[in-house]
């Protein structure tokens, strides 16, 4: 609400050219929204400029659905997601018609845009409705838009009031009840009327009509603004404000303080706070006008002026549009209290009724601050104690404090004080408890540990131990032990006068020991290097979920609900109850932890050396800590925290040489390999902390995180459809119901298709499988020249057997015969003669079996049975042997090498039979079982001689060790079975899958 300047200081002229120029309000759609409590913290404030790509100047704001701010400027239309404004040429790939936007509005998922020179945009769903001369649009700068309760529509500009009949715009005339006015702005009332404001007056719609009635005859060229509760603050240059009251219609004044100059603008926020502009920033006022903060330019604001109403988003932030940018002022969730002038280098003591007591150690003044107190209600509490350096709260409710000076005890109102002996002034004090007997133990600087009781004070409370070395920290625990931390890992614990110590050999690992804290049975203890707990004799230290130390804890505070707080060296950290039961349950070493830190509020740094601690619990429940800049607040139980869960959002598809508009459906050319992907979410309170997820189908097996970062990157990317997705989750974790997501496709070239594939993939396959082809006729051919090749030189041999040998041995034994007929029927030469013959019979009928098998076998050729019975059965005739073969089961084909190898077997063990077993017959059994094949040859003869049952073969001959081998080759199991006068079984047994074909 913008109220005018004194005249005389810049002069009337100059105010009118400069309302002209600016009085372009904010959209004034319906927003009657719930109104929030009044600043429970303090302000954070941060402000964009030009520099930071912000508008020059927006005169229009508003916030769609996905929670995106849109600005209206001169130089164009942006769009901000909390960290980065856009300038926005195009929505759904439709031009706007100006870059000079004077007027915004949204509805549902619809963006009304006007123009400064005339004309208005609607864009929804990816289409445009442009509004000029010839739907009714004047040729002026459209000013406002809104929306009644009825749903009619309406624009002001410089030539009035205009609604929406179907596809034209009509003008208010003062046929319908509105004068003709210069400028005439207006508000969208809480109940859904339309309430307009020009010189003559305040002018309200009549339900469910387009025309007005005169409400007021206050009226002004300056817009107007509706409050909170309901009430327009309308001003008029040269005279008091006024409130109107739309249920009574009645106006009266409004009293703004005492500030000695007309303010620039005075505005309402929806937490009932006053805004008030005097031309060098902004103040903020409690709803009866108490100053609550200063944010004075160009430090604390952007600008000097602000003449347009501040606007609320729907995280409870407050946007400022002002003449260099834009202004953002935020709840944090730290509540940073002001402190006297100068004073920095705090201290806090918990008090016994909920206060807090605050001393400061300024370096700026000589002479400290005397030491204050804040009562839970927020009122001061004064005293003349002077500044301490440690206080305690006692168990009896009494405080105690020291410095450099004395220590003093103060009860209700009643101080006591006592002073340092004369060898310890001077040295500060560093650290303080209370004992069960009454003692005070007080750690000096540079002097070691004292005890003080009735005045009296002794050295390490009478323990040598303890009178030398300063503690930095010390803690009296509800079991009436004192701890006393100290530099360099080290913790000593009296108790019933003796004095244990801990050290890193009992897992101390937390550096300087700097501050402790119990609870419930458990120590904790901070140091600049970490934080740990005694447990079970032992100390356990504790990190984050990264594995990170808490480094610098100079203050711990266990809450009643069961919560850890720690202050560290630059923030806070909580760690909630269910996860601090897991830690003390499993002794497990790692925590999830909430941080608070310069973007909660947080400023200055803990102090590390005194005054410890810097982080206490007051009696209220609230938490206070200390540090070198400030003093802040925070309750555990209200934590400020955004409940908007964000909605994301894509933006663009960036290739190596090409930038796309986020649109599903994007076909990228060929042989894109590289994309980087912008996205970004509407987190407006704390968006330095919204955090990403993404994964792109096609690509991703799982979810990536990517952090704070708002680019994903993708490279060695190959053809084929695509959809990417991320989710965005808020400051507070809270995530997005569900992705936003982008479908594209990168085209293939013709080599990278499917089809050319499968046709090379084809080609291939004939290729390798004519190859097969060759390969198996070269092998077959190959196999067919060695297997002839090996006939022929078997019937070479045949041949020179029976021409050479054969035939040389039969005439050698008809020689032999010849000399046996000339010698006389009685002489002993004959006897020899004829065993030299029967000799030389046996090795012809050998050598006649040998050409036999070199004429008769060709591997088998055809069955095995008719080959078996064919061979075998010629033998047992020259043997003079009956043979004969039998087959059980249908007969199948066998495997060519099987066949070959059982042939051999067979005709070995029938031969064998044939000469040696004396039988007159010789069976050959064949069984073709679905499990296996049996061969069973089996004579009734004499048997085996023993030593060849024993060795398993006859000496000098192989055939029964040749039979062996035959068997194993081929995967079979052969078996012979023997015994004397009860003939010979020789058995093979080959598995089905061995045998047959």
């Amino acid at each position: 609400m913008s109220v005018t300047p004194q005249p005389g200081r810049q002069g009337r002229a100059w105010w009118m050219a400069a309302l002209l120029a600016i009085a372009c309000p904010v959209w004034s759609v319906a927003s009657a929204s719930d109104p929030l409590p009044f600043w429970r913290s303090s302000l954070s404030h941060q402000a964009w400029t030009k520099r930071d790509g912000a508008p020059s100047n927006p005169r229009a704001v508003v916030q769609d659905s996905t929670g995106m701010l849109w600005f209206g400027a001169a130089d164009g239309l942006f769009r901000f997601d909390g960290v980065q404004f856009e300038r926005v040429e195009t929505i759904g790939g439709n031009k706007l018609l100006s870059s000079n936007v004077s007027a915004l509005a949204v509805s549902g998922d619809t963006l009304w845009v006007g123009y400064t020179f005339g004309g208005i945009s609607v864009f929804r769903h990816g289409a445009v409705q442009h509004y000029g001369e010839a739907e009714g649009v004047p040729p002026s700068g459209i000013t406002q838009f809104g929306l009644t309760a009825d749903g009619t529509r309406w624009f002001s500009s410089a030539s009035g009031i205009h609604w929406l009949d179907g596809a034209r715009w009509r003008r208010v005339t003062p046929a319908d009840g509105l004068p003709d006015g210069d400028q005439p702005n207006f508000n969208v009332l809480h109940d859904g009327s339309l309430l307009v404001t020009q010189l003559a007056g305040l002018y309200r719609s009549v339900p469910g009509t387009h025309s007005f009635r005169k409400v007021e005859g206050t009226g002004s060229m300056q817009p107007s603004q509706v409050g909170p509760d309901g009430t327009v603050i309308v001003i008029k240059f040269g005279e008091t404000l006024n409130l109107f009251d739309p249920v009574s219609e009645t106006s009266k004044p409004l009293r703004l303080p005492e500030t000695g100059v007309m303010p620039y603008s005075v505005h309402r926020d929806r937490r009932n706070a006053w805004w008030i502009g005097l031309g060098d920033g902004m103040r903020v006022y409690t709803p009866d006008f108490k100053l609550k903060k200063q944010l004075l330019a160009p430090f604390g604001f952007s600008a000097v002026r602000v003449f347009r109403a501040p606007f609320d988003d729907r995280e409870g932030n407050l946007w400022f549009m002002t003449e260099n940018g834009v202004d953002r002022i935020r709840e944090s969730r730290l509540s940073v209290q002001d402190m006297p002038t100068g004073s920095t280098d705090f201290s806090i003591t918990a008090g016994p009724d909920g206060e807090v007591w605050i001393s400061s150690h300024s370096s700026l003044d000589p002479i400290s601050p005397p030491t204050f107190a804040i009562a839970a209600d927020g009122h001061r509490i004064p005293s003349s104690m002077e500044s301490a350096t440690a206080g305690t709260l006692a168990a009896d409710g009494s405080l105690w404090f020291a410095n450099v000076h004395a220590v003093w005890n103060r009860r209700g109102d009643k101080v006591q004080r006592w002073p340092l002996p004369p060898e310890l002034i001077q040295q500060p004090a560093q650290a303080v408890a209370m004992a069960d007997d009454g003692r005070l133990w007080v750690s000096i600087a540079r002097r070691g540990v004292y005890t003080i009781k009735d005045g009296a004070w002794q050295a390490g409370g009478g323990h040598a131990a303890l009178a030398t070395r300063t503690a930095n920290a010390l803690h009296a625990d509800a079991d009436g032990r004192i701890w006393f931390g100290y530099p360099g890992n080290l913790i000593a614990m009296l108790q019933n006068g003796s004095i244990q110590q801990f050290g890193p050999d009992d897992g101390l690992a937390v550096g300087n020991v700097l501050t402790m804290f119990s609870r419930r049975g458990t120590l904790w203890v901070g140091g600049d290097q970490g934080l740990a707990r005694l447990h079970q004799g032992r100390f356990v230290t504790l990190s984050d979920s990264a594995g990170r130390p808490f480094v610098g804890v100079s203050g711990i505070v266990q809450t009643a609900a069961g919560e850890l707080w720690l202050q560290g060296v630059d923030g806070l950290f909580r760690i909630d109850a269910a996860n601090l039961a897991a830690v003390l349950r499993g002794g497990q070493s790692r925590v999830a932890a909430e941080r608070f830190d310069h973007l909660d509020g947080h400023a200055g740094a803990a102090s590390q050396v005194r005054p410890l601690d810097t982080l206490i619990e007051a009696g209220d429940g609230r938490l206070w800590y200390a540090t070198s800049a400030s003093v802040g607040v925070i309750d555990p139980r209200q934590i400020p925290r955004n409940p908007v869960r964000p909605t994301p959002l894509i933006t663009w598809l960036n290739t190596d040489s090409q930038r796309y508009r986020a649109v599903n459906g994007l076909g990228l050319p060929k042989h894109t390999h590289n994309l980087r992907i912008d996205f970004t979410a509407a987190v407006l309170s704390v968006p330095e902390r919204a955090r990403f997820r993404t994964r792109l189908i096609g690509q991703d097996h799982e979810w990536r995180d990517a952090g704070a970062l708002r680019q994903a990157f993708y490279t060695n990317l190959g053809p084929g459809d695509y959809r990417f997705e991320v989710m965005a989750s808020n400051e507070d974790g809270l995530a997005s119901i569900a992705p936003a997501s982008l479908s594209f496709s990168i085209e293939p070239e013709f080599y990278q298709t499917t089809w050319f594939k499968l046709a090379c993939a084809a080609m291939i396959a004939g290729g390798l499988y004519w190859l097969y082809l060759r390969r198996m006729r070269q092998m077959t051919a190959s196999v067919i020249e060695r297997i002839n090749a090996r006939l022929e030189e078997r019937e070479r041999i045949a041949r020179t057997l029976h021409d050479t040998f054969l035939q040389s041995v039969q005439a050698l034994i008809f020689r032999f015969q010849g000399i046996k007929a000339a010698l006389p029927r009685n002489d002993l030469v004959q006897q020899q003669i004829d065993a030299a013959l029967d000799a030389a019979d046996a090795v012809l009928d050998e050598g006649r079996d040998q050409l036999m098998d070199l004429r008769v076998n060709r591997a088998c050729s055809g069955d095995l049975a008719p080959t078996l019975s064919a061979v075998c059965g010629a033998a047992g005739a020259h043997h003079g042997v009956l043979f004969s073969l039998r087959e059980q089961g249908t007969r199948r084909a066998l495997k060519a090498e099987a066949q070959d190898e059982l042939y051999a077997i067979a005709k070995e063990a029938v031969l064998n039979a044939m000469r040696h077993s004396g039988s007159n017959a010789v069976v050959a059994e064949l069984s073709y079982d679905a499990a296996s094949f049996t061969l069973l040859i089996r004579d009734q003869g004499k048997g085996l001689d023993d030593a060849v049952r024993k060795t398993g073969r006859r000496e000098r001959h192989w055939g029964l060790v040749g039979m062996r081998e035959r068997a194993a080759r081929i995967g079979g199991q052969l078996q012979i079975h023997s015994a004397p006068s009860d003939g010979t079984s020789v058995m093979v047994t080959l598995p089905a899958s061995l045998a047959y074909c």
